[in-house]
């Protein structure tokens, strides 16, 4: 089990997020970006609805490096 906060993925806030996988946690944080209201978090919600596929893949090959380094 590993623990990544939003900001640890590219977001505004702290808020944590747990799991198995790394896809669990990016699904558990792509939930929370896609409920916030807030300005902080519109830019991820921008990306996230408007975002091309290459985008989205360029941020998890990123991620993994993030996910990777978690003990």
């Amino acid at each position: 089990m590993k623990t990544v906060t939003c900001r640890e993925m590219g977001g505004p806030c702290d808020m944590a997020f747990e799991g198995e996988t790394m896809y669990e946690v990016a699904g558990k944080g792509g939930q929370h970006i896609m409920t916030t209201t807030d300005a902080a978090h519109q830019p991820m919600r921008d990306q996230m609805k408007n975002g091309t596929e290459e985008g989205k893949k360029e941020w998890f090959v990123w991620f993994k490096t993030v996910w990777d380094k978690k003990v």
